[in-house]
């Protein structure tokens, strides 16, 4: 984590107090707005503040977002598996990730408000400012993408009035906010590679697949099912073109050996020992601090040891490597407690093609390390464990593990540009040929079929979006916008076997799910506005998403 961000982010934490220490009569302590707005330090803190709500420990909650896709399960929320998801759901009714979203926005636009009034260097100053707009845009895309409609809030509220906001369509968002934000900020954002802010090349990918999305459907909050203009896949095809011929970035083209360890090229950003690779283009920091770590590795373990996937817990199933050791002994000795919020299915697996280096990265099920010791879990997403944490380093635990989240890579960019040039042009070019072979190279696969026509070509790119970009968050996006998403999820795999690598036939996942296969139902392409966020704007008539209560 880069040392000015972790500075940034304790200090915002230490302004932090509750509604009720404000009415305490002449506090000792206080910072009022007028006040605080004075120097390029306050700016650096006010804006490295809106970059927590990224980091927020609500924000584990993130990979909800892919629930019962054909590559991620579950096994204990139920009205994921069954689609009876509504308005009280605690997804966001408990965990706040709804809210955590707009408290971002609402630190952002302190932040758009404010600084500009500051004595300041004026490159530092809309470099600042720039990140705060490309913030604020993230937001706004996460929450226009899984929740349709949003209030319109482009300044710092001040006015009760300022809360009363009519929802408005969400083209009006990306049309008033996301866009011009990402505009300004990769004009003023610094143009350097990703070291935990926001750079001019984040928010061109960040923009370029915003453009991507806006291409595809979607699901109004009237229950419409609309297409995206087909402007937009020139627009994200010229931002993609654009980072891969002028960025500082690259794919990570280096593996790493340590002992028995081996993190091939394609694991490297993932490497705790290396965070900020060429590759990462926006990069979710974490630091091994109560209230400051990741809570990942807690939420993505199917079970405290690897029973059912390696076999009853008396089994000893590498006694042909001599290891005498049953399933149960070769338990994580950091204990991950098995919450199994986020569970990769053997659908998931069957997607790699033969010598696929990304498969068996991507899967966690068995970890040697070099003092001899062998570990066993059921199938996890590598992504978004801390190793050190399972193997029981000493000072680890669930609470603050130091793995941090990417959400855009360079491998983005090579993507967006392959499937965007393709629709813009009708048959894909020789780049794009170039793009997607990058890919598949790293993962020790040879080059895409020469020739495909349109179709097969988008099949293709889909295919080398989920097999690359597994864990991090874009699975159901991708599987909305090319209208996907029911046909994708139906009848797919959930029993692991011998072909798997599993010791028998085995299943994890929630038997209220495993029973019905629910279909994926089209309502559920966006999500309920939380019952409380209603209730707050009763008197403003927000209506809520079609197809909830």
């Amino acid at each position: 984590m880069n040392i000015k961000f972790k500075i940034g982010v304790l200090a915002i934490i230490g302004m932090m107090s509750s509604c009720e220490d404000y009415l305490v009569e002449e506090p000792p302590i206080f910072i009022s707005a007028s006040n605080y707005w004075q120097t390029e330090g306050d700016a650096r803190t006010a804006v490295d503040g809106a970059y927590e709500q990224l980091h927020s420990q609500h924000n584990r909650w993130w990979a909800c977002v892919d629930a019962y896709t054909d590559d991620q399960v579950n096994r204990s929320d139920d009205d994921f598996g069954s689609h009876t998801v509504s308005s009280t759901t605690d997804m966001w009714e408990r965990f706040d990730i709804y809210r955590d979203w707009w408290r971002g926005i609402g630190r952002a636009n302190n932040v758009i408000e404010n600084v500009p009034s500051i004595d300041m260097d004026n490159d530092e100053k809309n470099a600042i400012l720039g990140e705060a707009r490309a913030l604020r845009a993230l937001y706004y895309f996460h929450l226009v993408k899984n929740w349709g409609d949003q209030p319109l809030m482009d300044s710092a509220v001040k006015v009760e009035a300022d809360f009363k906001k009519q929802r408005v369509d969400t083209d009006i968002i990306y049309d008033d906010i996301i866009i011009p934000d990402l505009k300004f900020a990769e004009e003023f954002c610094k143009d350097q590679l990703h070291d935990g802010h926001i750079t001019k090349w984040s928010a061109k990918i960040i923009l370029a697949d915003v453009y991507l999305t806006r291409a595809g459907w979607r699901m109004t909050s009237k229950g419409d099912k609309v297409q995206g203009d087909p402007v937009n896949w020139e627009l994200a095809k010229e931002k993609a073109k654009d980072i891969i011929d002028n960025s500082p970035h690259a794919l990570n083209t280096v593996g790493k050996v340590d002992g028995k360890i081996v993190t091939p090229a394609y694991g490297m950003s993932w490497d705790l020992d290396n965070p900020f690779t060429p590759e990462s283009m926006l990069e979710i920091s974490y630091y091994p601090v109560l209230g400051l770590g990741n809570w990942m590795s807690r939420e993505s373990n199917p079970h405290a040891f690897g029973v059912g996937y390696w076999g009853g817990a008396n089994d000893t199933p590498l006694i042909s490597e001599g290891i005498t050791q049953t399933v149960r002994q070769m338990d994580f000795p950091g204990n991950p407690p098995g919450v199994g919020r986020y569970i990769p299915t053997p659908d998931f697996y069957d997607a790699f093609e033969p010598g696929d280096e990304r498969r068996d990265y991507s899967i966690l099920t068995r970890f040697d390390t070099n003092d001899g010791g062998t570990y066993l879990c059921q199938p996890t997403f590598r992504k978004y464990i801390d190793i050190s944490y399972y193997v029981g380093e000493e000072g680890t635990s669930f609470q603050y593990t130091n793995s941090n989240i990417i959400l855009y890579r360079y491998a983005d960019a090579l993507l967006i540009y392959a499937e965007a040039q393709n629709e813009a042009d009708g048959s894909p070019n020789g780049d794009a040929y170039n793009a997607i072979n990058e890919i598949r190279n790293r993962a020790g696969l040879a080059n895409l079929t020469p020739g495909l026509a349109q179709s097969d070509f988008r099949d293709a790119v889909l295919q080398e979006r989920r097999v690359e970009l597994n864990a991090e968050f874009k699975r159901k996006s991708d599987l909305r916008r090319t209208n996907r998403l029911a046909s994708a999820t139906a009848n797919i795999n959930l029993d692991w076997s011998p072909a798997q690598g599993a010791a028998g036939d085995y299943r994890r996942v929630g038997a209220l799910y495993y029973a019905n296969r629910y279909p994926y139902p089209d309502h559920e392409w966006i999500w309920p506005i939380p019952e409380s966020e209603m209730q707050l704007n009763s008197e403003n008539n927000w209506y809520q998403n079609a197809g909830y209560k």
